[in-house]
């Protein structure tokens, strides 16, 4: 694309990004904010809902993964529900029902109940998350630039400031109820003020150019091979259901992988230093703030690296850090050492990062496959690793401690190290480069 072509498509010029884009950028940015700060605030809640409810960690786990399961009951609808309501939409109206919804977590009385309030929160919260990254994808198609890793990143500000709300709210002893049911509302209403940015939803889903490398359209998809010469793709059906899944399954793999990551430090931070460790709950829930300031700090500033050295070697820097990470978390318990543990979920949070960025670029921007099939794919398929993970790790705890459990994510993250190169398809979006 020329530097014309890109200014009258909408994109990054001699002067830079369009007003409209950069307002759709601030507005991108607000809704991963909100819906990483969604369930963020339940989660120092945990320990509090263990004990009212007299769960044990494997039931606590598998009430958690109820979420991700909804995510996969509706994830799979997805891309049909962005091609027809469109990216921006859907994304608003998801989120509104997400947030609105997030105060039955705390009036569950019953583990049924809070499965169920997991589970129905976990649908809109998927169809919300790949709505929102679809539209982000064709904002940075605007940029012509990485931007995608800044947009996760607003998201884990969003679950710093949540997780830091719920770890104030479990510190001072305010109910449950009362913080929840006032964070839905206050994101309800920050998700309508930022819909008024989005950008029209027939640009955001434009198609990517087809590329000269690799699988391209859908025709290509229907032939299992090679790039059709049709410079527009016809629209994606059933019948290329297999070749899709197998152009994009090794890049859900990265995405998978990081989820069971970011689980760890998550779901199973705060029982680990209140339950192993033996501190308090409000200094307890640091270790998910700390987890979730690294992530933040990592993924506002991974745009630069990937644009500079490319997604495998940015995710494979990412795989060491998190498993050195969870080797400290790992040691932290037996050693008695607080201190090692807050180190290790910071790097956790920095290590992780990169992950479902680079799996969601790399599926956006596959050339000819439109990014709401390819984002709603991957996402969904990238949910099982959260279905998995908290069944895994409470499992685990349960038979072998909690310290040992942490020995999951960390080969997750060595396989990252090995075979990045293999999952990051290098014929598709391994970076953004700058339009010319």
């Amino acid at each position: 694309m020329t530097s014309r072509t890109a200014t009258a498509a909408g994109g990054t010029g001699a002067a830079g990004p369009e007003p409209a884009a950069r307002r759709a950028r601030v507005a991108v940015s607000t809704l991963f904010l909100v819906n990483g700060a969604l369930l963020a605030g339940v989660l120092p809640r945990l320990p509090l809902i263990k004990e009212t409810l007299e769960l044990s960690n494997a039931e606590l786990g598998a009430a958690v993964a109820a979420a991700p399961i909804g995510g996969l009951l509706a994830g799979g609808l997805a891309g049909v529900l962005i091609g027809r309501v469109g990216s921006g939409r859907l994304a608003v109206l998801t989120g509104l029902a997400a947030t609105l919804l997030l105060v039955s977590i705390a009036l569950a009385a019953t583990w049924a109940l809070l499965a169920v309030a997991f589970l129905v929160i976990g649908a809109f919260d998927a169809t919300m998350d790949a709505a929102m990254n679809a539209h982000g994808v064709g904002v940075q198609r605007r940029y012509g630039r990485s931007i995608l890793h800044g947009f996760q990143g607003w998201w884990s500000a969003g679950t710093l400031a949540g997780g830091a709300a719920g770890a104030l709210a479990a510190g001072l002893g305010i109910p449950a109820v009362a913080q929840l049911g006032v964070v839905g509302v206050v994101l309800a209403a920050v998700t309508l003020v930022a819909s008024r940015g989005l950008l029209p939803d027939a640009v955001a889903d434009a198609v990517a150019d087809p590329g000269s490398d690799g699988p391209g359209d859908a025709q290509a998809l229907a032939e299992g091979h090679g790039t059709a010469a049709a410079p527009a793709p016809a629209p994606i059906g059933l019948r290329h259901a297999p070749s899709l899944l197998r152009l994009l399954l090794p890049i859900t793999l990265i995405g998978l992988l990081g989820t069971l990551l970011e689980d760890a430090a998550s779901t199973w931070g705060t029982l680990y230093l209140a339950d192993v460790i033996g501190l308090g709950a409000g200094i307890a829930a640091l270790g998910f703030v700390l987890y979730t300031a690294a992530m933040t700090v990592g993924r506002l500033t991974n745009d630069r690296w990937v644009d500079r050295y490319g997604s495998v070697a940015v995710a494979r820097a990412g795989g060491v850090i998190a498993a050195g990470g969870l080797a400290f978390v790992a040691a932290a318990g037996p050693l008695g050492a607080p201190a090692l543990a807050f180190a290790g979920f910071a790097a956790v949070g920095i290590g992780a990062a990169p992950m479902f960025p680079v799996m969601v670029t790399a599926a956006g921007e596959r050339p000819g496959i439109p990014a709401a099939h390819a984002v709603g794919l991957v996402s969904w398929l990238a949910r099982i690793g959260g279905v998995a993970a908290p069944l895994l790790m409470g499992l685990a705890a349960d038979a072998a401690g909690l310290a040992a459990a942490f020995l999951i994510p960390m080969a997750a993250a060595l396989v990252i190290v090995v075979f990045a190169r293999r999952l990051i398809d290098p014929r598709s979006a391994s970076r953004v480069r700058p339009t010319p």
